[in-house]
């Protein structure tokens, strides 16, 4: 059967004009698409002019339909979706395809991939895409998620590598171990030794990835014994460990007593913002992918106000989305960049205010102020002037802590990191500078013409 209809439709939103459409129908198609929908205009149906100007209705070829379905979200502002586009992370996706096609290849990468940037940067973006990569392959790697939540204990850590059911299938009832006799299987908490054995034995009939986020709240015990284990895996079968946090990550390694762990050449991976240009790409390439256009100049903005941080990015992607479905246009223009201006900002106030009362709750708000001002007359900082920045604050507050113990709270809370690979002397940036303005422009005291909660009437976000 080969039947077409012309209907009248209308939807909401941009959709609320009526517009006459045409549904086709054929056996040809398969079951799930026997019935398609095309709104005129949007669509073209091919049918050979001669039998048009005959009025032949004999069978003819299937009708070809081109159609631009409008989607409804492109983009994906949100923990860990992947982004219409990655853009901007060429280095980083480089080590992990290198590391995969070690696996696939039968052998372990050189060593593990420790990934480490400010909340909102993309590292668990970076996880997704590449356990994607892995189940994608020729079934030769199995992943394992983990976050810390899920392993809080060493035990915990053993089942959720080496599950009992599984592993009777791989090991026997008995293994023999130098020096020491036999050991039978347990469901207790086995020693390191022999969770290498039992994580070798799985490895070497599959390769095994284990994804770990949040890496920086890790229990200690069972960071030291992941990190010993995975070193002695990694010299016998093909095995990774990722692990995924805030700049705090290192320093909450290096105290695990597994001093090895630091040794990682290309895996120790650090990612912030984007540069512009990858930010362009970030927002232009998904428009034009759902055949839209925007004009320079809202590009700009767009680009200018996200600060190339891939988080805003995403919030101003999808705000000038809605604004394509509520004109109906196909042309995103510098008025529609200025019309959505303040319900990115409002959502953007929302995430500094989130992360000022972080600040604020955990009692470290008084020295991220004043690290904020030092940053203010200077984009990056050496170590040593950081603390001088960070004692500053706390002779305001003098019971807070140490030194050393406020530089791990700002960077554990992401407010700044120091990216891996530079050149010396390594120097400290700021995890979101747009952040640290918004911190000291809430913390400042009143001024004449604030409302009676202290708040100027209106702010705009920098």
């Amino acid at each position: 059967m080969t039947r077409g209809e012309v209907w009248t439709v209308s939807g909401a939103g941009y959709a609320g004009k009526p517009r006459p459409a045409v549904t086709v129908q054929d056996d040809r198609l398969s079951a799930r698409a026997a019935a398609m929908l095309a709104v005129a205009g949007s669509c073209g149906i091919r049918r050979d002019p001669a039998t048009v100007a005959t009025g032949d209705t004999s069978p003819q070829p299937l009708p070809q339909v081109m159609m631009n379905p409008i989607a409804r979200r492109v983009f994906t502002p949100g923990a860990g979706s992947l982004p219409p586009a990655l853009t901007g992370r060429q280095r980083e996706e480089s080590v992990f395809l290198s590391c995969l096609a070690d696996l696939a290849g039968g052998k372990a990468p050189p060593h593990d991939v420790v990934l480490t940037g400010p909340r909102g940067n993309g590292k668990t973006t970076l996880l997704n895409w590449f356990e994607r990569k892995c189940r994608a392959g020729n079934g030769g790697v199995d992943v394992v998620r983990l976050t810390p939540s899920r392993v809080r204990t060493e035990k915990a850590l053993v089942d959720a590598l080496v599950p009992a059911a599984g592993l009777r299938k791989l090991l026997p009832a008995k293994w023999g171990i130098a020096g020491i006799g036999t050991a039978e299987w347990s469901t207790a908490t086995p020693s390191a030794q022999l969770l290498t054995e039992r994580l070798i034995a799985r490895c070497r009939a599959r390769a095994l990835v284990v994804l770990l986020d949040e890496a920086h709240t890790l229990d200690p015990g069972v960071g030291q014994l992941l990190l010993n284990v995975s070193q002695e895996v990694r010299a016998d079968a093909p095995f990774l460990l990722v692990l995924a946090g805030t700049p705090g990550l290192s320093a909450h390694l290096g105290a695990m007593d597994a001093t090895f762990w630091n040794r990682l050449g290309k895996g120790r991976l650090g990612i912030g913002r984007l540069n512009a240009a990858a930010a362009r790409e970030a927002l232009e390439k998904p428009l034009i992918a759902h055949g839209s256009r925007i004009d320079r100049d809202a590009l700009d903005v767009a680009v200018a106000e996200s600060h190339g941080y891939p988080y805003f990015i995403q919030l101003w992607g999808e705000a000038l989305w809605d604004r394509r479905l509520e004109t109906g246009a196909d042309r995103l223009a510098f008025s529609d960049a200025d019309a959505v201006r303040l319900v990115v900002a409002a959502r953007v106030t929302d995430y500094y205010e989130d992360r000022f009362l972080e600040l604020d709750q955990s009692g470290w708000l008084v020295v991220a102020k004043q690290v904020g001002a030092r940053f203010r007359s200077a984009p990056t900082l050496t170590y040593e002037a950081l603390k001088v920045a960070i004692g500053e604050g706390l002779a305001l507050e003098p019971d807070r802590g140490s030194v050393l113990d406020g530089l791990a709270a700002l960077e554990r809370l992401g407010f700044v990191w120091r990216p891996p690979g530079q050149s010396p002397p390594a120097r400290y940036e700021p995890g979101i500078p747009s952040l640290m303005g918004y911190v000291l422009e809430h913390h400042a005291p009143p001024v004449a013409g604030d409302d009676e909660r202290g708040a100027p009437a209106s702010r705009s976000v920098q």
